[in-house]
């Protein structure tokens, strides 16, 4: 009876991963764009009213600005970039938007097209639209409902 044994496999060498979101340079940024560092990923904030007029999903010419100034970044590495849109819990109701879920989803999706347009490949892109369901703070004031209506931009390792 002859027993065969596998081979033992060789030793993988590892090298401690590099976290691809550190070494962003965010210094040239600004103030319209906050930075939020989590510990599996790095978020870019920016308020609606910067980036689109009320109620609709165009980016406006200050919005295109702002997104401009985040090119740099978001061509440093190849992570996926999730662009969430929120709303606050004021009903839209148009024949465009009949909801706050179109009008989240249609924001998310405009910041979409236009980093496409500028060169991040559409296989790190995803859009997604929350409407009201992620506030940041309370809608019951004008500046908590103008805190809760943004797109975000969220790198992922």
């Amino acid at each position: 009876l002859q027993v065969l044994t596998p081979p033992i496999p060789a030793p993988i060498e590892t090298t401690p991963q590099t976290d691809q979101l550190s070494g962003l340079d965010t210094s040239a940024l600004g103030d319209d764009i906050e930075v939020i560092v989590n510990e599996q990923s790095v978020s870019f904030r920016i308020s609606s009213e910067i980036i689109f007029a009320p109620g609709q999903a165009d980016l406006s010419l200050e919005g295109l600005a702002v997104l401009r100034k985040l090119l740099p970044v978001l061509r440093q590495g190849e992570h996926r970039i999730t662009i969430v849109g929120h709303t606050d819990n004021v009903p839209i109701r148009s024949l465009r938007y009949p909801s706050n879920w179109e009008l989240s989803g249609a924001r998310a999706g405009s910041v979409v097209r236009y980093l496409e347009a500028n060169s991040i490949p559409n296989q790190r892109l995803s859009a997604v639209g929350y409407a009201d369901t992620r506030p940041l703070t309370t809608n019951d004031t004008i500046e908590g409902r103008a805190s809760n209506r943004r797109v975000e931009l969220i790198l992922e390792k």
